[in-house]
């Protein structure tokens, strides 16, 4: 898929995501917002009930949603026959968003009333959201390849190694200038010492730090006379010279926490589905049923 291509692929998974749950929102403002005991009486009760036809409808279509997303993301890592079927980090995104808006109107299905069995599944579908965007943030650190293969450590010090020489003579950046960028992307203490918040919290602030810690280099730069349009071309490759380093000293540290996310992830998983499942047979079991 083509860079510009993405970009609009992302933005449409973005914008549908989005316009859904605002739209729904404002369709059902007045009833959402009105007292559990008054409900019945309200104009738009009988539609927007959890068996109405658009309260049954948001249920049936989120967990639609869920359940498709996870095999079809879950398929295309495990399948072989679908190993060269487009980059699995597209197959990420339309994961994300279909596990992201199936959820929200599976809350709107429920019309923010939780108690029972639909509690447990509840914060059992909230768990599996809150702890996919975290391992989405730990899957990212991992660098992999156009098809979605892990890249080795090797592979890292390689592409580093060019983004340093393109800097030592296209950019005319000295040892001690690309010293200043190393130093930037790596802790104060050694990285086999440090634990998972730690980690976590270094590359977010890291993240957020970024642009003021190189702003020393850009200055010098600016002092010698290089032009403007140069600059921008070493800011780009020196944010990705940081991002290389950060990854080649992280890179085990994060393959071991992702491997620990899903110990976490899969059991949340399993018991939303069994849940889920329990839910609809028992649904189906006392006749509620939909337009079919």
């Amino acid at each position: 898929m083509a860079k510009d291509v993405h970009k609009v692929y992302v933005f449409f998974l973005i914008a549908a995501g989005l316009l859904s749950a605002l739209v729904i929102g404002i369709h059902g403002a007045g009833y959402y917002s009105t007292p559990l005991g008054d409900r019945p009486f309200h104009p738009q009760y009988s539609l927007l009930k959890p068996t109405g036809l658009l309260g049954l409808g948001y249920g049936i279509i989120g967990s639609t949603m869920i359940t498709v997303g996870v095999i079809l993301y879950s398929s295309r890592k495990r399948w072989r026959v679908m190993a060269g079927v487009g980059r699995i980090k597209n197959w990420l995104e339309f994961h994300i968003f279909l596990c992201l808006l199936g959820p929200m109107l599976v809350v709107y299905h429920t019309t923010f009333k939780f108690g029972g069995l639909v509690a447990v599944s509840f914060w059992s579908m909230a768990a599996v959201v809150l702890s996919g965007v975290i391992g989405r943030y730990f899957y990212v650190q991992i660098p992999k390849g156009i098809h979605g293969n892990e890249l080795s450590s090797e592979d890292l010090v390689i592409e580093n190694e060019r983004i340093g020489e393109a800097l030592r003579k296209q950019a005319g950046l000295d040892a001690d200038l690309l010293k200043l960028i190393d130093s930037t992307a790596l802790p104060s203490r050694p990285v086999a010492e440090m634990g998972l918040m730690e980690v976590v919290s270094f590359f977010i602030v890291n993240d957020l730090t970024r642009r003021s810690h190189l702003k020393a280099l850009f200055e010098k730069l600016e002092r010698r006379g290089v032009q403007a349009q140069m600059i921008a071309r070493i800011r780009v490759m020196a944010s990705r010279r940081i991002m290389l380093t950060r990854r080649i000293a992280f890179l085990q540290q994060f393959k071991r926490i992702f491997h620990y996310w899903h110990v976490v992830h899969l059991p949340f998983s399993i018991v939303m589905f069994v849940i889920l499942s329990v839910h609809v047979g028992v649904a189906i079991a006392f006749g509620y049923t939909w337009i079919f």
